[in-house]
């Protein structure tokens, strides 16, 4: 009887044995496609991007590119911070204004209004000539907006509150505003303040990148210029 059970513990432990080489193997197996799959995606971004690059020397592609990626970032923004309406603006230096790039949510009135906004002018604007992010919990209720055209703008636009938070280039440069707009009165969480910094980053990145191509742009048409000349 022993013997017997010393036998079937040899049988089982064999077989475990046997088991767990075999999950192992196929462990091995399974990593070693998921890396694969992992390099085949990488090596396809590396393509894509250089692909990008060299589509950003056209300057019409670059706007379209800089356009639809600002758009998504701001209804991505929008959906986070359960806001009801926003725009993301690049500001102008050439002529002191900001310029609405994407928005989502807007009555015409509202766009032609706001299409061009300078240092101190409503809540974007302000924040522009801080330099730092304006909030306002109540439009009504707002230095702000008491003696201008603005206020009754943004009311039948059904704006009660805003943010706009400047995009700081790497420079320390204000490169433009992303603003979000909300139906009801009330201050923004700590969490949507998270979430408007993290996309505020994302957009500022965008514009860089824009920025980037059309000085390499304007460089290459000045030495064409250059040698024609």
């Amino acid at each position: 009887m022993a013997e017997f059970a010393q036998n079937c513990i040899a049988e089982n432990a064999i077989f475990c044995r046997a088991c767990a080489g075999k999950m192992i193997r196929q462990t091995q197996a399974t990593w070693t496609k998921a890396y694969e799959a992992i390099e085949d995606v990488r090596i396809l971004r590396s393509d894509l991007d250089e692909q990008i690059e060299e589509l950003a020397k056209d300057d019409g592609f670059c706007c379209q590119y800089t356009s639809n990626m600002l758009a998504g970032i701001l209804c991505a923004a929008i959906e986070g911070t359960r806001a009801d309406m926003g725009n993301i603006q690049i500001y102008n230096p050439a002529e002191s204004r900001l310029i609405i790039s994407a928005q989502q949510g807007f009555n015409q009135v509202f766009l032609e209004y706001f299409d061009s906004v300078h240092p101190g002018q409503a809540a974007c604007g302000m924040a522009l000539q801080a330099g730092r992010r304006v909030v306002v919990s109540d439009v009504t209720n707002s230095p702000i907006f008491r003696s201008t055209d603005t206020l009754e703008v943004l009311l039948d636009a059904g704006v009660r509150s805003v943010q706009s938070t400047p995009l700081v280039g790497t420079s320390g440069t204000v490169l433009g505003m992303r603003s979000t707009h909300y139906r009801a009165v009330g201050k923004l969480a700590s969490r949507d303040m998270r979430i408007v910094d993290h996309f505020a980053g994302r957009a500022t990145a965008i514009i860089e990148w824009q920025n980037r191509h059309k000085t390499w742009a304007n460089d290459r048409s000045t030495r064409a210029a250059n040698v024609a000349g």
